[in-house]
């Protein structure tokens, strides 16, 4: 994590966390990883960021994915839920994002195994993490994506990040935004 970012270390996540790891260990997801700007703060300095993005795997995938069992089991612990189904966490609003196949499932499967606020979590690559950001290509995504690919404090492994581009037919988009 980069050593200037106090605010990953200030534990305003790990209740959240501690909360996605109960939902984990009952089996409610099948795995997970922090994603979106939360993600980014780990890797760069700090960006604005409204939630905290959990891309998730749900038992019984399939063509169509029922994140009902999730939203029933935090109601019961008394969690509750506001717009576009995100629930607050100790002051955190949380979004749980299914892993759409291809680039999504990938970033999750690769994600990486890390401790945030003393809470043992997994979280998407920087590679994964800016190819994402570039497929979605949103004015908030392009700032951050500046950040995960420009700074010489993040550890970021080009050859792999090309090779996910090249795969994901991302390579013209890159080659676009990068000419800018």
């Amino acid at each position: 994590m980069n050593s200037n970012n106090s605010s990953m270390k200030t534990g305003i996540l790990g209740e959240p966390l501690r909360i996605i790891n109960r939902l984990l260990a009952e089996k409610v997801i099948l795995e997970y990883a922090i994603a979106g700007g939360v993600a980014a703060l780990y890797y760069t300095e700090p960006v604005l960021t409204y939630d905290f993005d959990v891309v998730c795997r749900f038992p019984g995938e399939g063509p169509l994915i029922d994140p009902s069992p999730i939203f029933k089991k935090l109601g019961e612990w008394g969690f509750k839920f506001g717009k576009e189904d995100r629930v607050t966490i100790n002051g955190v609003p949380v979004q749980f994002i299914p892993a759409s196949p291809g680039l999504m499932e990938e970033a999750l499967n690769k994600a990486k195994p890390v401790s945030v606020c003393g809470v043992k979590t997994r979280i998407l690559r920087a590679e994964y993490l800016a190819a994402l950001m570039l497929e979605l290509y949103r004015p908030k995504d392009r700032a951050k994506l500046d950040l995960l690919t420009s700074n010489e404090g993040v550890v970021f492994d080009k050859s792999l990040f090309l090779d996910i581009l090249k795969r994901y037919k991302l390579a013209e988009k890159w080659k676009r935004y990068h000419e800018g």
